[in-house]
Formats: C-alpha cells, sequence, structure tokens
C-alpha cells in the first residue's frame, strides 16, 4: 500500500529524505506525506485504496505515524489503519505491534522516541540503519537507503526497534482458534477460516483483480472470493504452452469471469531480468526467476487496478513445498515447515511484494492472516501431507479436501509446480544465460563471493554480477536470503 522512509536525528535535511522516497515511489504513486518536527524528518508514500486504509499517514499533536500495510481490527468509524496504529500505541506503548492483526511495517514517533515495528511473518518490509552523521535513517525497502548508510539491516519479523532502546521482539496475540478434534472437522474450520479471511480483504471494495497462476492455492482464492460475490478479473501470465495456462483457463471457465492472460518470450524476460534483480533487491535464483515472472503478472494486473488477491502463503503454511516428501519422518517435514516459514520474509514474501509494488499494485494474501495461521499451525503434518496409502505422499491434503466442491477436479489433483516452472520460465533461464554467462566462468574464484555466498549456478552468478553493480556496498549483499534452506 505505501513506502516509508524517514531520518531521525537532528542533522538530516528535507532534499535527503524526499530523495529517499522517490527511490520508492513505486510503493505508492498516488499520494505524499510529509513530516519534520523533534529531528525526526519522515515520510510515506502511497496508494488510494479505502478510507479504512487510508494514506499510511496519521498524527495527533507531536506523536505520528508512517505506515504501510493492512490491519483489520476493530475501530471508530472512519478511522484508517494508520489512525488504529496509533490509538493502539496510545493504550500498549511499544508493545502496540502485538495487538495489531493484519501485515505492516511502520513508524511510530511521540516526539521524542522512534519506534519501527513489523509484522510476524514479515510481510511487509523496512530497513534501518546509521547515516554518515549518526542518525537513524529507515526505509521500506534497501534501496532507498543507498548512500545514506553503509550498515543497513533488515527489522526481522515480529521485531520492534526503539531509537532509544535497540531491538526486541514481540509475541504476536493470535486469534483464540480451537482446533477440531477430526480431520474432516477441521477441514470445515479450515474452510469456514480461510473464507473470512478473504472476505475481509474484500470488505472495503479496494480488490479489482486476483492473481490466478491454475495452482491450488490462487484457484482457492478466486473460488472463494467468486462464492462471496466477487466478480474479480483473474490475471495470469507465462510463456505460450507453459502449464499454467491451461490450468487457469480451466478455472477460469469454471467461474465464467473475464481472464486477462499476458504471454512473453525469451527476449522480454532477458530484458526483464536485471529490473527483477533491482527490484527485488536480490540474486539468490529461485527467487529472481520467480520474480521475473511476477513482474510480468503486476505490469497486467495494473491495466485493471491497483489492489489484487494473491494465493502467496499457502505452501509454507500447508505443506506445499516437494522437498518435504523427501524427508523421512513428520517431525522432520515439521521442523522444515517452520524453517520455511521463518525465511519466507526474505524469500517467497519478498519476491511478491517487490514484484507487485514495482508497478503499485498493493497485494492481499488471505493466507496469510492470523486467524488462518492460529489454525493452520495446530493442524497435523500428517493431514497436510498425507499418504494415500499407495505409496503417494499428497501436499496440501487438507486444503484440498476443505475445497474440493469448488474446484474443478484437474486442480484438486494438480501437483505443486514453483511459479516460475508453472509459467514455464525456468525452462528458458538456462538457454538465456549462455548469452550472458559461459559455464567455464563459474570456477573456484567465482563461486564463492566476499561475503560468504556460493553461487550455484552460470544464472546465479548472472545475477550476481548484475546486483553488484547495482548494489556495491557490502552491507546489501549480507540482506539476501535463500530460498531453499539447503543452499548456502
Amino acid at each position: 500500500m505505501a513506502g516509508i522512509a524517514g531520518i531521525f536525528g537532528g542533522s538530516s535535511h528535507k532534499e535527503t529524505v524526499h530523495t529517499m522516497l522517490q527511490a520508492i515511489e513505486h510503493r505508492g504513486p498516488d499520494t505524499l506525506r510529509l513530516r519534520a518536527a523533534n529531528g525526526l524528518i519522515a515520510g510515506v508514500r502511497a496508494s488510494k485504496l479505502s478510507e479504512a486504509r487510508g494514506d499510511g499517514f496519521a498524527e495527533d499533536g507531536c506523536r505520528a505515524v508512517f505506515f504501510d500495510g493492512e490491519i483489520y481490527n476493530q475501530r471508530a468509524d472512519g478511522a484508517s489503519d494508520a489512525r488504529v496504529v496509533l490509538d493502539l500505541y496510545d493504550k500498549y506503548g511499544r508493545l502496540f505491534a502485538a495487538h495489531l492483526e493484519g501485515v505492516f511495517a511502520c513508524a511510530v514517533f511521540d516526539g521524542r522516541e522512534l519506534i519501527l515495528a513489523r509484522d510476524a511473518v514479515g510481510v511487509r518490509p523496512l530497513y534501518f540503519g546509521t547515516t554518515e552523521g549518526g542518525d537513524l535513517a529507515f526505509a521500506s525497502e534497501a534501496k532507498s537507503l543507498m548512500g545514506i548508510s553503509e550498515d543497513v539491516r533488515e527489522l526481522l519479523p515480529a521485531t520492534t526497534f526503539s531509537s532509544q532502546s535497540g531491538l526486541a521482539g514481540y509475541l504476536p496475540r493470535y486469534p483464540e482458534v480451537v482446533m477440531p478434534g477430526s480431520f474432516g472437522e477441521a477441514a470445515a474450520a479450515l474452510r469456514d477460516c480461510l473464507t473470512r479471511a478473504i472476505a475481509r480483504r474484500l470488505d472495503d471494495n479496494a480488490v479489482g483483480a486476483c492473481l490466478l497462476s491454475g495452482g491450488l492455492d490462487s484457484s482457492i482464492i478466486a473460488c472463494v472470493a467468486h462464492s462471496l460475490g466477487a466478480r474479480l478479473p483473474l490475471v495470469t501470465v507465462g510463456i505460450e504452452g507453459a502449464p499454467d495456462l491451461e490450468n487457469a483457463k480451466c478455472v477460469a471457465e469454471h467461474l465464467s469471469l473475464e481472464h486477462e492472460v499476458h504471454l512473453y518470450d525469451a527476449e522480454q524476460i532477458r530484458q526483464a531480468v536485471p529490473k527483477a534483480v533491482h527490484m527485488l533487491e536480490s540474486f539468490d535464483e529461485d527467487c529472481v526467476s520467480g520474480a521475473i515472472s511476477n513482474l510480468f503478472a503486476s505490469a497486467k494486473a495494473r491495466e485493471l487496478t491497483n489492489c489484487i488477491l494473491s494465493g502467496e502463503g499457502g505452501d509454507e503454511l500447508f505443506g506445499g513445498y516437494l522437498l518435504l516428501k523427501d524427508l523421512a519422518t513428520d517431525a522432520e517435514r515439521l521442523k522444515m515447515m517452520k524453517r520455511l516459514i521463518e525465511i519466507a520474509y526474505n524469500t517467497a514474501v519478498q519476491r511478491l511484494d517487490r514484484a507487485m509494488m514495482a508497478s503499485g499494485i498493493n497485494y492481499r494474501t488471505p493466507f496469510i492472516d492470523t486467524e488462518v495461521i492460529a489454525l493452520a499451525l495446530q493442524i497435523p503434518v500428517s493431514w497436510k501431507i498425507h499418504d494415500d496409502g499407495n505409496g503417494r505422499l499428497i501436499e496440501k491434503y487438507i486444503l484440498r479436501e476443505a475445497f474440493r466442491d469448488l474446484l474443478p477436479e484437474r486442480i484438486c489433483r494438480r501437483q505443486k509446480l514453483r511459479f516460475a516452472a508453472g509459467t514455464g520460465t525456468d525452462d528458458m533461464m538456462d538457454r538465456i544465460t549462455e548469452g550472458q554467462v559461459k559455464d567455464d566462468e563459474l570456477n573456484d574464484l567465482t563461486r564463492r563471493t566476499s561475503e560468504g555466498y556460493t553461487l550455484n549456478s552460470p544464472k546465479e552468478l548472472w545475477y550476481y554480477r548484475l546486483f553488484k553493480q547495482q548494489f556495491p556496498s557490502p552491507c546489501f549483499e549480507r540482506l539476501v536470503g535463500r530460498w531453499d534452506p539447503g543452499k548456502l
């Protein structure tokens, strides 16, 4: 919804903060709010969505909030998300973030202390660092801090940072959800829970489209939204003949909805790679390949709306990653699922955030809802990754069963594909890379970076070189996360 940035300490200038905000204008192209007082110069760029979302800014006397995200707490009539944050800060002080229901990254200033906060999953990004003059600088994207700080750090999920006392974690207050005792009851509870999460995100009438890969998660979101009366156009991208296209067409015809499809080719992919690296702020090969497809999707969605529904989060919460099937026990699978949730903030979720925001698209993720998370964490692993008795493990089994009657049968049966594989992007990347990096260039001297990352393929060497051209300071390389926990 927004991009926030600022400097606190007294030695900064408005022009510097204006430049920081200009670097992330894509996050909120419609409005700009700037505040300068008591040593703080900060601002927020926002998209126009609805009264409930507001413009990412609220103030009362010397206190001010700069906000990115969306929250669903109960509120007084007409109160924006930023106003709700300010009210909760008045009530709970630094612990306010634990009481927010939704996804967010924000800065709260009370005239003396600046507090940065991020949601428990890390859906909305936030970075901070120290300027040459010793001031505290913060921004929604790391690129906004280039030339401002040489010690840029990412604020981790479920974490706050105070200008007075530094870093601290917080325990998110998830709703009290009772886990039913049987599989059937749990599937019904999951269906009700996710349906409510989707309804919450449709309530302000800002959503204008739904991303549809034709996979299980996005198809469920589209079908449930349709059952709630939202006739949202569906957006699909891919290379001609890619698996996603036919599956997405099946869902669109099943729902009789408008289906916007964007086809792209190898040359368009090649041209998109530098932008993908720059917007994503990463060289991880899995993240970049997926971001390319998402960039095309966000550009297509922008022709229709500035707010979409996305199925992000279903794989992490319900066991969608195929690597989980290679593990021998449920205990090992549970451990890996927890790890995949922990690292989503700078892998899967970062990919979605940067690619969508590159076109000013506000994305809403019903799977990453506090109520859905509270229920999903209690569902047994064997109900998520199910042994059918014939030696076959079925990923996201309870999710399939909970929504089987809403979905075309081929979607219920469809096996998980990475987004880049489903769109056909993966199949072309190695061939495209041959024109940029030769196989023999990836040798012992180039495989290891100065910050300790291992480059795993010629493709990743290409991405890394592009990354270093755009983000030469070592602090930016240290921010890069690995989607595959097995890679260094």
